[in-house]
């Protein structure tokens, strides 16, 4: 008995899904902090302020028409689309502000392990010398 493509990739599609979701899970209760989380989170909640900036915005439209008429129309054509993308831009700028910031550490770690290879074959130089000469008087 042959079975159907569409209800295998149907089947793989949930099983993937399931996985991505317990391993989501894992990793958001992971107290530890093996795994970075937000960098992953980040498209998701990208999505979620977008709905929420427009779901603003269309509350700022509906409050200008039950004010007035001319008020609803002022919002809907130019308050309303400028604010949207006002809130959107700043979500994308802190957003993407917040990735810099996780991608600067990752690659400061990684530069922080090297050092130490670099510096362990690197001759010592005393910069601090002591103050005392040789007549015994310190110098300051």
């Amino acid at each position: 008995m042959a079975t159907d493509p569409a209800e295998d990739e149907a089947v793989l599609g949930w099983k993937a899904w399931s996985g991505r979701a317990r391993e989501f899970l894992r990793n958001l209760f992971d107290l530890e902090f093996r795994q970075l989380l937000t960098p992953r989170m980040l498209p998701t909640l990208f999505v979620l302020a977008i709905v929420a900036s427009a779901l603003w915005v269309l509350a700022y439209i509906g409050q200008g028409f039950g004010d007035s008429l001319r008020e609803g129309l002022l919002r809907l054509l130019l308050i309303g689309p400028l604010a949207f993308l006002c809130m959107v831009t700043l979500a994308r700028v802190a957003l993407e502000l917040c990735l810099a910031i996780f991608r600067l550490a990752v690659h400061a770690s990684r530069m922080a392990g090297h050092t130490e290879d670099i510096a362990g074959g690197l001759p010592r130089i005393q910069f601090w010398k002591s103050g005392k000469r040789r007549g015994g008087e310190d110098e300051f």
